[in-house]
């Protein structure tokens, strides 16, 4: 029953303003408590008090599901893009990638904004991350679209996203120590207890250590869309730095000649007066 009681907490707790949390957890804890549920009420008081820009997304979660809907949809075919090790698809949805991870960032700002709490450069930086850690990596994106979240996301390029600590309950109920990544809810570190690393095998599975051959794969191949982009930028660079200097020279000429063709006219009218 700890569970369910948690998950319900956690859903109520995370949908509270901001400067509410630390009593809301309280009043949530001491509910628990008096039901009887006395490991219920233990972790629900170490449900951490999410970021302002963790909040802010949270709030657009629930309140933006369109967004989100587009960012995890996007993300979910470039990750299968990745696994066929489709350059084409990669290459193709650059632009779609690009204008989504703006429109989130954008939303949450609004959203953010709206509720009182507008978010700095770095804030919005943030947001930025974790929406291309939610592109890259479906556990992020199931973190980011659960509305509870702890903290920001982010993606360094190769393996899973470390979510560590990084969201309290999943928005289907599960405690945080089903996704990758991340802690057991006894394990979290709050204001009541420290921080302890979970137990962990290190060594790789099968299963695991094909994705791990995957995951580099797909990274090999994203270097080099990466590359032949920047290629192709570098050409453009120089193609449009060539194009200015023709105009550029074009201008001049034309200059020189406006003043030879006023020389002339000076000439013409002095040789006609001459006539008269």
């Amino acid at each position: 029953m700890s569970d369910v009681v948690v998950a319900e907490a956690a859903a109520s707790l995370y949908a509270v303003p901001l400067g509410e949390f630390i009593t809301s957890r309280k009043a949530l804890a001491a509910s628990a408590k008096v039901g009887g549920d006395a490991a219920a009420a233990k972790e629900i008081l170490a449900l951490r008090k999410p970021t302002v820009t963790a909040w802010a997304m949270n709030l657009t979660s629930r309140e933006e599901g369109s967004v989100i809907a587009d960012l995890v949809g996007l993300g979910a075919r470039m990750r299968a893009a990745q696994a066929r090790l489709d350059a084409g698809v990669l290459t193709s949805v650059r632009g779609e990638r690009d204008a989504s991870v703006a429109a989130y960032v954008k939303r949450v700002a609004e959203v953010a904004a709206a509720a009182g709490a507008a978010l700095s450069a770095s804030g919005l930086d943030e947001v930025r991350a974790s929406a291309i850690a939610a592109l890259a990596d479906e556990t992020a994106a199931q973190a980011l679209a659960s509305g509870q979240l702890t903290r920001a996301l982010s993606y360094s390029g190769f393996g899973e996203v470390d979510l560590s600590g990084a969201v309290g309950v999943t928005s289907s109920g599960s405690i945080m120590s089903v996704l990758k990544g991340g802690k057991t809810a006894d394990a979290a570190k709050t204001p009541e207890t420290d921080e302890t690393e979970a137990p962990h095998d290190d060594e790789l599975t099968d299963e695991e250590l094909a994705q791990a051959v995957a995951d580099a794969k797909a990274a090999k191949t994203a270097a080099k869309v990466r590359r032949e982009a920047e290629v192709e930028v570098s050409a453009a660079e120089a193609e449009m730095k060539a194009a200015q200097f023709e105009l550029e020279a074009a201008e001049d000429a034309a200059r020189a000649a406006r003043k030879a063709l006023v020389a002339v006219q000076k000439r013409l009218d002095a040789a006609r007066s001459a006539l008269k």
